[in-house]
């Protein structure tokens, strides 16, 4: 018999009974957990990566407008008033008191927060400044403020104090949220940006003084809008603040309501560490909602 045919006939070995070429119910059960476990890494990783982006855009969007803010304030600093209707021989240090009130009544009408303070009239003529005249013709022209009328007050002041300022910032920083035709400075969630022209009290943060004050810091919380220090006022920043990741406030966007006893926050006799310790974050409230709120006191310092 030729050789290859002895090869050709010769019995196929068998495979060990042990050997196989398939998985077990359980390495496959195995191979199903890593691969679960895996995806639900990356899930979160994503999650949280799209969270930091969301949060880092708000700190920028809100940078920005307190960048602007701050600018429009200082322009006020120095500003020239009229002020042909004092008497000729009124002592410098009352004329000088006058012009820090006249001041603040304009900073009221320039810098709204509230619809009540976009429709009073404070100059002494009893006429609209050029300011608010064009917001209320914004107003007008979209029908009426909406629901977030705060934010909506918020932009028309950036945008209207500052022409230019519009340039800075993105599409995404911008929305129309309740539908109404007037903008809002919208955070990386999607929801308003608010602001108070004002925030005497505000006890979570370290630019605005805590209400009373300190009388050895009186010249560190001067009004600067009171270069002579006769007033009795102080240092006043805005507060531009966003919800942050849950959506929830903590405190107030701002109501005709909520900001009345602080229309006058230079007034001895005002109810304002009341209105401090009901309405800002920081305040002994239980109101605990506030924490993750993202506000340019704490970004800029």
């Amino acid at each position: 018999m030729k050789r290859w045919e002895q090869i050709k006939r010769r019995p196929r070995r068998r495979a060990p009974s042990g050997d196989r070429s398939a998985f077990t119910l359980i390495e496959l059960l195995v191979t199903i957990s890593i691969i679960a476990t895996l995806g639900a890494i990356s899930i979160t990783t994503v999650r949280s990566s799209i969270e930091t982006a969301r949060e880092a855009q708000t700190e920028t969007t809100i940078a920005k407008i307190d960048s602007v803010l701050t600018s429009i304030y200082e322009r006020y600093q120095y500003l020239r008033l009229d002020m042909s209707d004092l008497p000729t021989n009124l002592p410098g240090e009352e004329r000088a008191r006058q012009r820090i009130y006249r001041m603040r009544d304009l900073l009221r009408c320039d810098l709204p927060c509230t619809t009540n303070e976009l429709g009073t009239a404070s100059q002494l003529d009893g006429t609209f400044t050029p300011l608010q005249e064009s917001y209320r013709l914004a107003v007008a022209n979209s029908g009426g403020f909406g629901d977030n009328y705060n934010a909506e007050l918020l932009y028309l002041v950036v945008t209207n104090a500052d022409p230019e300022s519009r340039a800075g910032f993105s599409d995404r920083d911008v929305a129309d949220t309740d539908g109404n035709g007037l903008l809002e400075f919208v955070d990386g969630w999607g929801n308003p940006i608010c602001w108070m022209r004002w925030a005497p009290g505000l006890e979570a943060s370290d630019r605005q003084p805590i209400l009373p004050l300190d009388p050895a810091n009186a010249e560190l919380d001067a009004d600067p809008v009171d270069p002579l220090k006769v007033g009795d006022g102080w240092f006043l920043v805005p507060y531009v603040f966003s919800a942050g990741p849950d959506g929830e406030y903590g405190l107030m966007a701002p109501t005709a309501t909520d900001v009345a006893a602080m229309n006058n926050p230079f007034d001895a006799n005002s109810n304002l560490d009341d209105a401090g310790a009901a309405f800002f974050p920081g305040a002994p409230n239980g109101d605990e909602t506030h924490k993750d709120n993202i506000d340019n006191h704490t970004l800029v310092r």
